[in-house]
């Protein structure tokens, strides 16, 4: 295979199975130095954000929506 054409139409034909295998080769490829780019982001607890603060701020101002919507309507009985 020369080509990344040639290399995406191979990967396409694989059985599931097959995909199954290649995605496990590929994670055995990886360095134990590099993380996983999904471990990246939720194992360090940053969620979307790109620190820890941003992160709590965002768990606060979920907090009190979600305290404002429990809290019952004004003149409500």
């Amino acid at each position: 295979m020369n080509s990344l054409e040639e290399i995406e139409r191979a990967i396409e034909s694989l059985k599931p199975q097959e995909l199954v295998q290649l995605y496990a080769w590929f994670d055995g490829q990886r360095p134990a130095s590099l993380p996983s780019p999904d471990a990246m982001v939720f194992e360090q607890g940053l969620g979307l954000f790109g620190s820890p603060e941003d992160a709590k701020l965002l768990d606060e101002v979920v907090g009190l929506a979600y305290k404002e919507r429990r809290r019952p309507a004004r003149g409500s009985t």
